[in-house]
């Protein structure tokens, strides 16, 4: 292969030339620079840097090429001259630009036609006669993106050693600047993607039920393994006190996925407002979905209805997990679904149903991504896993329950979204709100919640002592939430929430920050104390108990800590 070494010996050159030379192209590499920063658009880039490229090297056409995503094809992106080969196609191997990007040299031919690789069908079809070629590739870090390349000098002259030269200098800041715009690109392009992702996880969060006050019987928490989730969750209230509730799980990821889970969610609300049997209320959604493909997607579903009056519950499940039933004087009873997904068979496919006294039971309805969720040895939790943590969280209310259920799954590697329903009757929890606020987390906000705790804890009972005590280890927490989660960032929230749950003062601290585990924080060694580390020390010497679980919406971080009112 020849290449520009090859062709000219080196030539006395005048200095003043010379240097009147170098100036040129200074004043060229400059004005090429200041173009590019003009736009961000590639293709605007490269139509003005060919123009100045082809007047100045004093050639008859310049263009460039730049290698496609897959490294086949180099594809004519700008060109100049009296034929626009603009969007020209060439394979990375064959001709001579082919050659210029395969071996990463810089080529001078001075009769292309008696070169091996010249393609002449381009001549052919466009009528130019190419005579002579200069041809650089374009490279940045090591890789070669492109090639740059001009035909035919002026007053049928030929290029020369310091052409070649001259059009290298040229391409580096060509390789740099298409380099960048496509950086620029992507990250424009990132940001548009994961605003459009955020916007559908807030209206796919909008789909959740809202929280209600206790007593009332269902209660659910969902996680998302992606941005977006495949799962849902609803419930609502009939006119005659019965409450409906459904759950579900789309197959597939994504944005497909994520609509068809709002789909599936409201026209299962909707026809649950009918107060149709479950095994009917399926049967009529299935028929539903089966209707109108969804490109090969399913719905597992389970949806019921529990009575308060008769604490009753009856369902229909449509393959999701075994659904769980858990008392303190009793066994775990599990039921396992006996009908595929919906969305996969239209006619004969019937729904059967189960009915079960809750008594002082609860009934756990699960997606798989909690069975499915896996530990550092790449190990299921499997059904099993799933009842040894209702069995340690019974005592407690059902929203740490189920809490404590989402974020055990986060310990843990998640394959799918996961998310649990629970249908309890809680007359036996008697639980009251006594400070819901949500504030800035700004250390501004901390003398007006200092105020609000004393009160709180007055109001319960405890002594002087006792009251400062809370008020240091909430000031702790809420310290420790803006110092290290919100660390960089300037409109963090904080939300609290103090509750008596029977003889308990229970204090929840919601933050909105990347998720921590509570495996992660704990009380240090004392023999060791250091500056500015001793808060869960000292939260854990005044709080009878503190844990972490996961919000009902999955996001973020709460804070659980409990002290037992005299």
């Amino acid at each position: 292969m020849k290449t520009e070494s090859n062709y000219f010996p080196q030539t006395q050159i005048d200095p003043t030339q010379e240097s009147a030379g170098t100036l040129e192209q200074l004043s060229l590499l400059a004005d090429l620079s200041q173009d590019f920063v003009k736009s961000m658009d590639i293709n605007d880039i490269l139509r003005r840097a060919v123009k100045r490229i082809k007047s100045y090297m004093d050639a008859e056409a310049a263009s460039i090429f730049l290698v496609d995503a897959n490294k086949q094809n180099l594809i004519c992106r700008a060109s100049a001259g009296p034929v626009d080969v603009t969007d020209m196609a060439i394979q990375v191997d064959n001709g001579i630009i082919g050659r210029t990007f395969t071996s990463g040299e810089s080529q001078i031919i001075i009769d292309a036609r008696k070169d091996a690789d010249f393609v002449c069908h381009v001549d052919t079809l466009t009528g130019f006669q190419t005579r002579s070629v200069l041809c650089t590739p374009l490279i940045t870090q090591g890789d070669t993106i492109g090639v740059l390349q001009v035909l035919n000098k002026q007053d049928e002259q030929l290029f020369k050693t310091r052409d070649s030269d001259i059009l290298r200098l040229l391409a580096t800041p060509i390789a740099l600047a298409v380099e960048n715009a496509r950086f620029t690109l992507n990250f424009v392009e990132q940001r548009r993607i994961k605003k459009e992702l955020t916007l559908a996880r807030k209206l796919q969060r909008s789909l959740l039920p809202g929280r209600l006050k206790p007593p009332f019987p269902v209660v659910g928490s969902n996680i998302s393994a992606n941005e977006v989730s495949g799962d849902f969750y609803d419930y609502f209230e009939l006119s005659d006190g019965t409450v409906g509730f459904l759950i579900g799980d789309v197959s597939g990821k994504g944005i497909d996925a994520s609509m068809l889970m709002v789909r599936a969610s409201s026209l299962l609300r909707w026809i649950g407002k009918d107060h149709l049997p479950p095994g009917q209320w399926l049967a009529k959604a299935n028929k539903e979905l089966c209707e109108k493909a969804s490109r090969g997607l399913f719905v597992c579903a389970a949806v019921g209805y529990y009575n308060p009056k008769t604490d009753i519950a009856v369902w229909s499940n449509a393959g999701l997990p075994p659904v769980i039933y858990k008392c303190p004087q009793c066994t775990i009873k599990t039921w396992t679904a006996d009908a595929p997904p919906l969305g996969i068979k239209a006619s004969d496919l019937s729904f059967d149903q189960q009915t079960m006294k809750l008594n002082s039971g609860g009934l756990y309805f699960l997606t798989d991504g909690l069975t499915d969720a896996r530990n550092e040895h790449n190990e299921r939790r499997e059904l099993d896993g799933i009842i040894e943590a209702i069995k340690h969280t019974e005592s407690e209310s059902p929203e740490v329950r189920i809490g404590k259920m989402i974020t055990s799954a986060r310990r843990h590697k998640l394959n799918d979204d996961a998310t649990v329903l629970l249908i309890e009757k809680r007359d036996h929890l008697q639980e009251n709100t006594l400070l819901a606020e949500q504030f800035k987390a700004s250390p501004c906000q901390l003398k007006m919640i200092r105020h609000k705790i004393l009160d709180v804890s007055k109001q319960v009972g405890f002594d002087d002592d006792c009251c400062q005590q809370i008020i240091l280890s909430l000031d702790e927490a809420i310290t420790n939430i803006i110092r290290h989660a919100y660390k960089d960032v300037v409109d963090g929230e904080i939300e609290i929430e103090i509750k008596t749950q029977n003889k308990t003062l229970v204090f929840y601290l919601r933050d909105f920050a990347p998720e921590v585990y509570d495996s992660s924080i704990k009380p240090r060694d004392l023999s060791k104390p250091l500056p500015g580390q001793m808060g869960i020390n000292f939260i854990d010497s005044v709080m009878d108990s503190w844990e972490f679980a996961t919000p009902k919406d999955g996001y973020g971080n709460l804070l659980i800590m409990k002290k037992e009112i005299a």
